[in-house]
């Protein structure tokens, strides 16, 4: 079916071997009230029958407009820059395959875009039988989104330009690449409005899902992407970057590996030259490592 360029907001979607968990996102984004919409789903070489599931959704008679490509280079991130060349539309809302939209979300999205160049929201983050609220910050954008998330995949829209604009999303990175195409986004000063205080979006964190459940499953995947983050946010701003590894390290060491945190900790402190730094990032480490929270927010005005 011919995209049709009369919709303001495509929203993209990959999908990988998820023929069993994508059809409740589905019937979110079926269950939409804002029409016309746009809707690009991307099959990232599933061998599940995905593909089928996906195309036999495509057809149905809900009133989208509906592309299913194909993406064979591994990833999120190809699959999405795939999706990201089939848009024609003003606004490009990446989200992901094991998630969940409320029926108003886009419509409230559009209503939320003039004079922006981005829109977030924020979003319900299901862990372990619990939901906790996750924030989208239009001030301090850059220190939200790496300490807090912000820019996380699900919590906002962007203009489709400033995503190519911003190179999209980053292949090399298979872990907080979300975090990494944010400041990018951010690093070109876009206009950033907060879409209001009702939440439309829930997030489910599964073994089998994307956002995944353990950080130290993920830990080495995570280093390349904190590499490119130390670039994009510039000298003065590096320090953040370190700050995360040592958060990171921690969160991995409550989780039992030991080796891993050693490792992060030993290679952060390593390039750090100034004994005050390295004192911060042994302070961020404790503090998280105790269980605690809000170590970036505590140590801020050392930063």
């Amino acid at each position: 079916m011919n995209m049709d360029r009369r919709a303001d907001i495509t929203i993209v979607i990959p999908v990988h071997n998820r023929a069993e968990i994508v059809g409740r996102t589905l019937a979110s984004v079926e269950a939409q009230t804002l029409r016309p919409l746009a809707v690009v789903l991307v099959d990232n070489a599933s061998t599940d029958g995905t593909a089928d599931t996906l195309r036999s959704w495509a057809a149905r008679p809900h009133g989208l407009d509906v592309r299913v490509v194909d993406e064979p280079a591994p990833g999120a991130a190809s699959a999405r820059n795939r999706g990201l060349s089939e848009v024609c539309t003003e606004w490009t809302m990446f989200f992901d395959s094991d998630d969940t939209m409320h029926p108003a979300h886009c419509q409230r999205a559009l209503e939320a875009a003039e004079g922006a160049d981005i829109v977030g929201w924020d979003v319900r983050y299901h862990c372990d039988g619990t939901a906790t609220r996750c924030r989208f910050y239009a001030e301090d954008a850059q220190f939200h989104s790496l300490f807090h998330g912000s820019m996380a995949t699900q919590r906002y829209m962007a203009r489709t330009a400033l995503f190519r604009r911003a190179g999209g999303w980053n292949t090399s990175a298979f872990y907080w690449n979300d975090i990494e195409l944010g400041a990018r986004l951010l690093a070109l000063n876009p206009r950033i409005r907060h879409a209001g205080a009702g939440i439309t979006v829930d997030v489910y964190a599964q073994e089998q899902s994307i956002t995944g459940t353990r950080f130290s499953d993920r830990a080495d995947k995570a280093m390349a992407p904190l590499e490119a983050l130390r670039l994009t946010l510039g000298p003065e701003r590096a320090f953040w970057v370190d700050v995360k590894a040592a958060i990171l390290a921690a969160d991995c060491a409550k989780e039992g590996a030991a080796d891993i945190a050693k490792r992060i900790m030993r290679t952060t402190i390593a390039r750090t030259g100034s004994r005050r730094r390295r004192m911060i990032l042994r302070a961020a480490y404790a503090w998280r490592r105790a269980g605690l929270r809000g170590a970036a927010r505590i140590l801020r005005p050392l930063l």
